[in-house]
Parts: structure tokens; sequence; C-alpha cells
């Protein structure tokens, strides 16, 4: 028989070791029928003997010949050369003896033929030494007009049979050899009882089958038996094993047999019991079926098998070069139909446990012989059923009743085994029995599991969705991909993500998940419209419309901003997990409350609580103008109202710890009306800002720092930047200051200030302070 997933051959073998045993048994039903028979001429032969004969006498007679007749009917017709009998032991002797018999209704034509037959008129024993022949539905010589010899011919040869009328045993020891059709057998011994009406024959029992030449010649199918009992009233044969059927490298064993027949003594049943074993060993592969039970049901006007049950314990095995296939239940069903019995559907229940075992090409370039590893899957089900193609060779669709759990371990050890379950599994196979497609209904879940050999710190990995939709390589069985849909949702430790549709792509096992994407953990999230999850090392790639929020940790909030949120928006997100480094690029916009980040791309590192920027980045602030002299209200203090600190540069990098933010490339920065630029510059946030903005406590610049201001400007090597007084301290180079009503200032240190024209100069003991004021004309 054929299962889920078991190659082309698997489905034909199967049905021919269930059609061998039961056809076997049918074959011995119909042995022990004429042996039946036989029983019978032996039962009637004692009639033969004419009761005329002189029982005191020694009388010969030549040419005898005896009919009896039933109101007009032929019973039956006693033909021999001559009889002798003998006044010592009241015995009679028949010799070249023929006897027709044509029964009570005149439908039954059977011969019997013998050389010399003994009959003991004391006892009404009858005994004959030599060789008994037998042919039961024997052609007649006349057949009525409008009739046809529709009985097969049976022929029987046997010898030193004995019929003992107390008892009414017909029995030999000797051996009994028959034939009808194609088929022929041999036994040692038979009974028959006439009143109880059973027959047996008892022991070596060896029966023959040789197909009808065909297209194909085939091997003739073998059985084997110990003994065999026919009982007419219950119309049971039983067979006693050890049971052997064979046919080619095909073979049937068990342990015992039992097949019932109807009325019309045709077969309606057959049971093999203990220890059930088929197998096939032709072709390329491996067959084993094993069962404690098997039962073939039979359609007594076809005599084919319409239905095959194999119960307790059963399994079955396949195994061929590249695969192997295994199949446990506690009972497996076939129906099957047509003129070939074909099977049709079948259903196997009870702990179902369907493996599949294939190996992978090897990968071009590899050593020639190099061993590869198979994938193996493993379906697990309280019940399975199945469906065959027309021709019956091959499975098409099989369905789980209830919920299935399926492991897939993949060839390579260093990926973990998948374990897919669903509320019911609906598989589709190819014209070769090998897996195609599977579907999963609500709900579903497939769970990664990390490898043996997994860094330490690996998590399982879990999805959902209302459905699934799987595919299979055929030619390897191995897992191609797999689709869930509707209410998708994953789990990777702790981080989360939801989807309307996820495909997993067992080649690359990346899992992409589409319809309204977003990933989630306890700090950030991440909405896009495709997001690519590598399980392995649990890197997700987000494209398309990114957005995302960054939540501040408990460790975090100390330092900062009580939790206030993170936004960026991009064209693309790349989010490590082992190294909780999220990269950020194209058109990339972040903010927190006013602070602003702009850049071609933005790397964030959460572990070290530090973001770095591509190029070009540009950054906003909203900034508490710088206190102005003499401006301060009495009970509110000095007046300040906020101003927006823009700085660009060729990159940035911030680092939480330290509220530093460094600038390098080009770096420009403006506030108040001031423009500051340099090769570099460190700002440095205060640690005590609100949760709506940040604000700046210092910069420092280095590196042809320049700084400009309307009617003035100035340069140095080094600036630092002040923001609650807009103080500005200019050093180095030395340091210069050109105001266009006041002049050209140098020194060894300059300050100024943003919000007024005030101006202190060091001169130091190195460089004294220098001053050009322009006179008016």
């Amino acid at each position: 028989m054929a299962t889920p997933g078991f190659g082309q051959k698997e489905t034909r073998r199967k049905k021919w070791i269930t059609g061998a045993v039961v056809g076997a048994l049918g074959l011995t039903a119909l042995t022990v029928g004429v042996a039946y028979w036989v029983g019978r001429v032996r039962k009637e032969q004692s009639l033969f003997v004419p009761p005329s004969l002189p029982s005191n006498v020694h009388q010969q007679l030549s040419g005898y010949t005896f009919t009896r007749w039933d109101e007009g009917r032929r019973i039956f017709t006693v033909r021999a050369a001559r009889t002798v009998a003998f006044k010592e032991g009241g015995t009679t002797v028949l010799e070249d003896v023929r006897v027709e018999l044509f029964g009570r209704s005149g439908s039954r034509h059977d011969i019997l033929r013998t050389r010399r037959c003994n009959y003991s008129r004391q006892s009404g024993d009858l005994f004959s030494s030599g060789t008994v022949e037998i042919e039961l539905n024997a052609p007649a010589e006349e057949v009525p007009s409008g009739r046809t010899q529709s009985k097969q011919p049976v022929f029987l040869e046997t010898s030193e049979v004995a019929f003992r009328q107390q008892g009414s045993l017909v029995e030999t020891e000797a051996p009994v050899r028959f034939r009808i059709g194609e088929v022929s057998g041999t036994a040692r011994g038979m009974a028959y009882a006439t009143k109880e009406s059973w027959v047996e024959l008892k022991k070596d029992v060896q029966m023959e089958l040789r197909p009808k030449s065909g297209t194909v010649p085939r091997p003739p199918l073998r059985l084997a038996a110990s003994r065999i009992r026919y009982d007419k009233v219950s119309r049971e044969i039983s067979l006693e094993g050890p049971l052997d059927i064979r046919q080619g490298a095909r073979r049937v064993v068990a342990g015992r047999g039992v097949a019932f027949l109807d009325e019309a003594d045709r077969i309606t049943r057959a049971t093999l019991e203990g220890g059930v074993k088929g197998s096939d060993s032709s072709g390329a592969g491996t067959l084993e079926l094993r069962a404690q039970r098997a039962r073939g049901d039979f359609d007594p006007a076809t005599g084919q098998l319409s239905r095959l049950v194999a119960e307790v314990d059963v399994v079955g095995e396949a195994r061929k070069p590249g695969s192997a296939s295994g199949l446990t239940a506690q009972r497996l069903e076939l129906s099957l139909a047509g003129p070939h019995a074909k099977p049709r559907r079948g259903e196997a229940s009870g702990n179902v446990q369907l493996t599949l075992e294939s190996t992978a090409a090897p990968a071009p370039g590899s050593a020639a012989g190099n061993q590869v590893s198979p994938e193996r899957k493993n379906l697990s089900a309280a019940q399975l059923n199945f469906e065959f193609r027309p021709d019956g060779r091959s499975v098409r669709e099989a369905e789980t009743v209830g919920a299935g759990t399926l492991v897939v371990v993949p060839p390579d050890p260093k990926e973990g085994e998948r374990v897919i379950t669903a509320g019911q599994f609906l598989m589709a196979f190819d014209a070769r029995s090998r897996l195609e497609d599977l579907r999963g209904l609500s709900p579903t879940r497939i769970v990664f599991r990390p490898p043996a050999h997994a860094p330490p710190g690996s998590v399982v990995q879990e999805s959902s969705a209302d459905r699934l939709e799987a595919t299979f390589d055929t030619a390897t069985q191995a897992l191609r991909e797999s689709q869930q849909s509707g209410h998708f949702e994953f789990r990777d430790g702790d981080r989360q993500a939801s989807a309307r549709e996820a495909l997993y792509v067992a080649a690359t096992q990346i899992l992409t998940l589409t319809g309204h994407p977003q990933v989630w953990d306890t700090e950030s999230r991440v909405k896009c419209e495709r997001i690519d999850l590598n399980l392995p090392n649990g890197v997700a790639d987000g494209k398309g419309k990114v957005q995302a929020t960054h939540l501040r940790g408990e460790g975090q909030r100390e330092h900062g901003r009580r939790g206030e949120p993170t936004n960026v928006l991009a064209d693309r997100v790349v989010a490590e997990r082992r190294s909780q480094v999220m990269h950020y690029e194209g058109h990339v916009r972040a903010w927190q409350g006013a602070d602003v980040v702009e850049s071609s791309a933005l790397d964030v590192y959460r572990t070290q609580r530090r973001v770095s920027s591509g190029s070009q980045v540009l950054t906003s602030h909203l900034q508490p103008a710088s206190l102005v002299a003499g401006k301060a209200t009495s009970s509110q203090g000095p007046q300040r109202e906020t101003r927006p600190v823009r700085v660009r540069a060729d990159r940035l990098e911030y680092f939480d710890e330290g509220r530093k933010a460094t600038y390098r490339g080009n770096v420009r920065l403006q506030t108040e009306g001031t423009t500051l630029e340099a090769n570099g510059v460190d700002v440095y946030f205060s640690p005590a800002g609100t949760a709506e903005k940040a604000e700046i406590e210092r910069a420092v610049a280095e590196g042809h720092v320049r700084v400009v201001q309307p009617g003035r400007r100035a340069q140095g090597e080094h600036a630092e930047y002040f923001a609650a007084p807009g103080k500005i301290v200019l050093t180095g180079g030395p340091p210069s200051l050109y105001d266009v009503e006041k002049g050209f200032t140098t020194g060894q240190r300059l300050t100024f200030f943003t919000h007024d024209d005030r101006l202190f100069v060091d001169g130091g003991d190195g460089i004294p302070s220098l001053s050009k004021h322009r006179v008016a004309q």
C-alpha cells in the first residue's frame, strides 16, 4: 500500500502484498473446496458396489456398469473392468474403476478414477492403496443446447485413501497433488469428516499460481502453510503457519490466517495474524510492512479485494537510493475499487507517525563521494486520510483529521530544526507520491529551534498565523519555502514582529514580512513596507517608508530625558539583534522632542548608547536665548526666549554618557545670528534638560575656527562657546576679530558675546594685544 510521501513503487508493492495475501487465501479456499469434493466422492464411493453380489460365494464379473437414478435423473454411474467378491473377509474388489457423479440436481459432473478399490461389506470401509485421480467440474459429454461449460475443472491425485464409516472420515497420509487452472499444489495427508463437514490438508501445504502470460512476464505466486482446514458449516478456511507467500522478490509471512466464504463458496473476508510481515526488494529499493493483524474484504461477485485493514503496531518502511520513508500507526485501512483492485482512499489512525528522509544533491564543485546528511521530516497526527490518483499508483493528496505536527530536520547541522503545527494539514503529492505542497489551517505555528552548537544566548524563534502554505523540492523532498498569512506574529527572544503575511525561504533562511509589518522590543519599534528577518544571525532589514521609535531604558533615564522617545524616518533600516546596532540610511530624519538630526545615514548603538551619522549631517535644537545683561524681571529672573541652534557637518557621533555630540568635517554651528565654523566641534548638553528639549551647555571648536556675526568676524584655532551667557572665547592663531565699526583686534585670547558688542582682549606675556580702529572720514 502507499502512504503519503512514499515513492510510486511503494503503492504498487503494498497493493501487491495485500492482494497476494488474500489472493493466496482465496486459492487456498478453492484448494480446500477441492478437498471437500474429494471427500464427497469418497463418501459416495461406498455405494458403488452393487448390493446384489452374493455374500457367501466367490464371484467375478467383467465389464461391470452400475447407474443410480432418481426421478429420471442420473445420480452417479460406476464403470469397472471387473469386480471380484471374496467370501473370506467379506471384501469386494473393483478394478479399473471410473465413477461419474452428477449430483441430485444433475448440475455436477465429477469423475474419479482408480486402478483398484477394496470394499469391506462388514465394516462399510473402503480403501484404495493405489493412485486415485479426481476431476471435478469435468467437461460433460453432452452439453444441453444454449449452455456452455462455465466451471473450471479441478484435478487431484493422491493414494492410500481410506473411508471409515465409523466417524464418517475419509483420510490419507499420502501426498496430495491438485491443479485448477493456473493453480497447482501439494500437501501431505488429507482428512474429510463427511458428517461434520470439514476437510483438512494436514501437512506441508504448497501452492503455486502461474500468472497468465501478458505483455510483462510475472514470476509465479507461491503459498506455503503447515496445515489448512475448511469447515463447510461455518464456511471458514483456517491456515496454520508459519504462512509464507512469495512472488519473485516479494514476500508475505504470518503466523496463521482465516478466510470466510459466502453461501456460494465465494471468499468475502480473509485475516492474517501473528506478526504479519510483507516485504518487496525488487527494483532499486526495498519496502516492508508489518502489523500484528491484517484483514482483507472482497466483493463476492467479482472476487476483487475491496478493503484492506492492518491493525496493532502497524509499521511501514520504504528505502531507495537517496531517500527513506516510514509510517507507524495502530490502524491502517485502504479502500480499493476497479477490475484490478486499485487503491482509492486510505486512512491511518492511532498515534500516526509519518517519517520522510531525503538526501540533497551534492553542491556543484563538491568532492566526489562526499556524504550529505538527509533532511528528515516527521508528521504526527491522531488520524491521516489520503487519496490516490485514478491509476492507483501514487498518492494524490492527504490530510490530517484534526491537529498535526511536522518536524523538519535540515541536512545542514548549522541549521536548527523547524517544528510546524496546524489545526489541520492538507498535503499534495506529485505523480511519484513525493510531497509537493503542505497547507495548514488555523491556528498555525512554526518554531525555529537553534542548532545543537548554537552560540550562547541563542533563543527559540516562533511564528504564528491563520494559514500556512509550504512547498518542497520534489527531487530531494527538502523544504523550499513556507508562507504564513493572516494575523502573522513572530517572537525572537525579546524581539517581536507582526504583519499580514510572512514568507520563509529555506535556502536563505530569511523571513520576509509584508502587509504593514513592524518589529519591536522593549526599547524600539520599527514600521515599514517590508522587513527581511535573517533567522540565523537575527538581522532585520526594513525597506520603504521606515518609521522607528526608540524608548530610553530605565538606566538611561537617570542621565537624560525621563523616557523621552526618539523617532526616526528613513528609506531603510538594518537592525542587528546580537550587537544591538540599528543602521538607518536614505533621507534619515530623527528627532527627540525639539531636537532634530538629518543625514544620509544614522547608526544607533543601543548597548553603548551612542549615535553616529553618515555624510552631510544636520542637527537642530531649540536653545534658550542667551542672557542679556540688565534685562530681567523682578519676579521671574532674566528674560529668556528660545532660539534655534543648527549644526552642519560631514559626520556626527553622539555619546549619551557625558551628553556629548562630536561633529567632524566642515562643521558649521548657527545660533542667534552667530555662525561658528571649524574642522571639528564638540557640543556638551546639560544633564538638566527638560522633557521637551535639549539644552546646549557649551561647545568646543578646533581647527580653522571662524566666527561670523553681523558687522564683525573672528578667527582662531580654538574656540569655546558658552550657551547661557552667549559667550565665545577664541584662542590660538593668534585669534583676531574684525569689527566694521571698531576695526581689527588681536591678542592671546579674545572673548566676545553673541547678543551685544562687548569684547575682552587678553594680550598675555608673549603676545601683546593690538587694536586698530577705523577713523571716520
